[in-house]
């Protein structure tokens, strides 16, 4: 994406916003299962996901929105673990049982909750079907 001169002279584009992940979300089982069967189909392997991750947050041109309306940034520190790698294998490379209701453990609520609004901000197509379901949806719940 090209940037406007306006908008190259701030260095980001103040009309590309990315809300953050909210707490609703990260409790939406739907969501997370989405999420989880996203990643897995991209084209990243476990040990790349932490630079790749880092990439695509970088070369974000817009900004991401907290709830109150101001900018947030991204805590990036929360990947700071050691073997972070085979967290992403768990989390990020392996898709979703059917019979599995998802959810994230609470010390890794910020971890997924700055991995999606990344992947947000990247893929806003898709994940604009994140842990949504049709209304007539007749499938059995889970």
């Amino acid at each position: 994406m090209d940037l406007c001169l306006y908008c190259l002279s701030n260095g980001y584009c103040r009309k590309l916003i990315t809300p953050l992940v909210t707490d609703a979300e990260l409790a939406d089982s739907e969501f997370i299962r989405d999420l989880r069967n996203f990643t897995s189909g991209l084209p990243i392997k476990y040990y790349d996901w932490l630079d790749d991750l880092s990439d695509l947050y970088k070369d974000y041109p817009g900004w991401i929105m907290g709830p109150d309306g101001e900018e947030v940034m991204l805590d990036m520190e929360q990947f700071e673990q050691p073997n972070i790698k085979y967290w992403f294998r768990e989390f990020c490379c392996t898709p979703c049982p059917p019979n599995v209701k998802p959810h994230v453990r609470k010390e890794a609520r910020e971890r997924v909750r700055v991995l999606a609004t990344i992947l947000r901000a990247r893929f806003r197509g898709d994940a604009l079907m994140w842990g949504v379901r049709a209304a007539n949806d007749n499938e059995p719940k889970r």
